[in-house]
């Protein structure tokens, strides 16, 4: 899976190049390479008027249908970061309607775009005017081509004049002076942008060919998903039999363990049994002499009977002795007889007892290797879930707006912290200007669970904001409740799924100064002279609940240089500190009152900074996301 991702990867760079080329080295023209530098060249020659200074950042917008020249202005940023001190902000507008106010804005006519529209949107704003291929003195700037390594261009001082701005004297001079030599430059520019139009041309059957391999190779990934689903449901059931199998290992080891014990007081009794044995063979020894000392006698009587008749009162009596002597011997013999075959009984359990242990142990070694062959394909298994969790953050990310989508009119950071790979925590903010909505969300868990929660929670704020165009706070949230309760089939029961999020949604009226807020269980801070204004949220969450009262709307009136804080509570709830406890909301409160006066941006890092030094080695518990918003 890592390599086809690779091989995308690959080939989307390889088409990034292939128009850098192309667009670099293009023989006579201006190519976006080419033109990219002389907008932030230009840019820094001219007077934008006393209101430039207020400006957090240099904004240069692109009215293009296209992102080439938008990606090289991208890439032009990365080495200039700054115009005239200030950081450099590049947007790219769709048509003449979606125009906002920026420093410097770049047209060009093969576009198609509407001049008089374009005048007209930046009318009221001291915005520079840049355009390609238009008639002569159309525009502030209009390019026409280069000769050598001189741009050529016209400059109408009247209309930037009339803008309130002003012009370096040295661009004056460089310019096109007379419309003949205008006429003549522009029929040369024709020449080559007819040659430029069939490389683009040759670019786009490329593109073509590239976009159907990405689409073959998105099908691909498609299945090798759902080859990672069907695996782990296969790793999921292993694993219960792995877990049965362990249970019975231990219930087998009890039960060797006691037979280990009998088999040690069997040979205890066997060993006892072996050293009666050896007495009672060192007693039948003793009496086997003794027999063949009274057989020697009974010889010598015999010899004697017939010599003296008197004795035979006494030979009966050694007859008699004789014969206790052979049943004595008779009835050692039955008692050697019977130890031997008790000794026999032993030796054939022991046997059994060692046979069924040897069984068991080349049983409980089979079942050792089994697990270690399933733990090694549940790490297998694991890095392909872990590549699924990578992918899935790409697509988390992908759904979040971007930060660009916040109007100019508000200087904002965002502290965002995920906790894992994936984030339980979003933020949201509207394409519209005004009214301008801005949200921080923290949904239940964190992690796989809690980005689940959030793409659903992004998903539903779409339809609401975007689709319906329902823009107060309270109803905001109460469609979002609504929508979360629909998704998740949530009912009124102890044993159903609480799972939700806490919120805050902002709503800026710039046209009215004033601010909306509702929120459901996280709260708003306003600072303003140095204070700090803490609007409640209600102790409801988005989902079902006990309570599902409608939200409480608060209107705040709001000046210039107030600014608001939303946030969820990783950040107050994070431990570390010389003594190991939580940050908590006070001492947060304290340091954004602190803090009031520094750029937001600067705020921002300094946030970061607190909160790293806070946790040092500890571990972070929860995902942070915080927003900062100066009005």
């Amino acid at each position: 899976m890592l390599r086809h991702i690779r091989f995308i990867r690959v080939s989307l760079l390889s088409l990034g190049l292939m128009f850098l080329i192309n667009y670099t080295f293009g023989q006579a023209g201006i190519n976006n390479g080419t033109r990219a530098v002389f907008i932030f060249d230009i840019a820094k020659y001219i007077d934008y008027g006393p209101g430039f200074a207020d400006s957090s950042v240099f904004r240069i917008g692109i009215l293009d249908k296209d992102v080439p020249l938008f990606f090289e202005m991208g890439n032009m940023r990365k080495t200039r970061t700054k115009i005239q001190d200030k950081p450099v902000e590049i947007v790219k507008f769709n048509s003449e309607s979606k125009i906002t106010y920026t420093q410097v804005l770049y047209v060009n006519k093969a576009n198609g775009f509407n001049l008089n529209k374009v005048r007209a949107a930046i009318e009221k704003h001291q915005t520079l005017l840049m355009t390609e291929g238009y008639e002569f003195r159309e525009s502030m700037i209009n390019f026409i081509g280069v000769e050598g390594e001189m741009p050529k261009y016209s400059v109408n001082e009247d209309m930037i004049n009339k803008a309130g701005m002003k012009v370096n004297s040295n661009m004056l001079f460089q310019a096109v002076k007379t419309k003949e030599d205008w006429e003549n430059l522009f029929g040369k520019a024709s020449e080559q942008i007819v040659i430029q139009r069939d490389t683009i041309r040759q670019q786009l059957d490329l593109i073509n060919t590239q976009k159907t391999e990405i689409l073959h190779q998105k099908a691909l990934l498609d299945s090798l998903d759902k080859e990672i689903t069907a695996k782990v449901k296969t790793l999921n059931e292993k694993q219960k039999v792995l877990e049965k199998q362990f249970v019975q290992i231990s219930k087998q080891q009890g039960e060797i363990s006691v037979q280990k014990q009998t088999i040690v007081v069997q040979q205890n009794e066997v060993q006892i049994q072996k050293d009666t044995l050896e007495r009672q063979k060192g007693k039948i020894t003793v009496q086997l002499a003794r027999i063949d000392d009274q057989l020697k006698k009974i010889s010598d009587q015999d010899s004697k009977i017939k010599v003296q008749l008197e004795a035979i009162e006494k030979q009966k009596l050694v007859l008699y002795f004789v014969l206790l002597a052979l049943l004595l011997v008779s009835f050692l013999g039955y008692y050697i007889y019977r130890g031997y075959r008790i000794k026999k009984e032993a030796n054939i359990k022991l046997e059994e007892k060692n046979r069924t242990i040897s069984m068991q142990k080349d049983e409980i070694e089979k079942q050792r290797d089994l697990a270690a062959a399933q733990r090694d394909q549940i790490g297998y298994q694991k890095r392909h879930i872990e590549d699924s969790i990578m992918y899935a953050k790409r697509i988390q990310t992908a759904l979040i707006p971007s930060l660009e989508l916040f109007s100019d009119k508000l200087e904002h950071f965002v502290l965002y912290k995920p906790l894992a790979i994936v984030s339980g925590d979003f933020y949201w903010v509207s394409a519209q200007s005004n009214p301008q909505v801005i949200i921080s969300a923290d949904c239940t868990g964190h992690g796989v669970p809690g980005a689940f929660m959030s793409m659903l929670g992004v998903t539903l704020l779409n339809e609401i904001i975007n689709g319906k165009h329902i823009l107060m706070p309270d109803q905001i949230i109460e469609n979002l409740r609504q929508g979360i309760i629909k998704s998740l089939k949530q009912v009124a029961e102890e044993d159903s799924i609480k799972d939700g999020m806490d919120i805050a949604v902002c709503v800026v009226d710039f046209d009215k100064n004033i601010l909306w807020y509702a929120g459901a269980n996280s709260p708003l801070y306003l600072v303003r002279g140095g204070e700090l204004t803490h609007y409640r949220a209600d102790k409801m969450p988005v989902a079902i609940h006990y309570r599902m009262e409608p939200f409480t709307l608060h209107k705040i009136d709001i000046q210039k240089g107030d600014a608001f804080y939303i946030f969820s509570d990783g950040f107050a709830d994070q431990f570390g500190g010389p003594k190991q406890k939580k940050f908590m909301s006070m001492q947060l409160r304290e340091t954004l009152v602190a803090m009031a006066g520094m750029p937001m941006l600067q705020q921002g890092e300094r946030l970061n900074e607190i909160f790293e030094g806070w946790r040092g080695d500890s571990p972070q518990i929860d995902d942070v996301t915080l927003i900062g918003v100066r009005y």
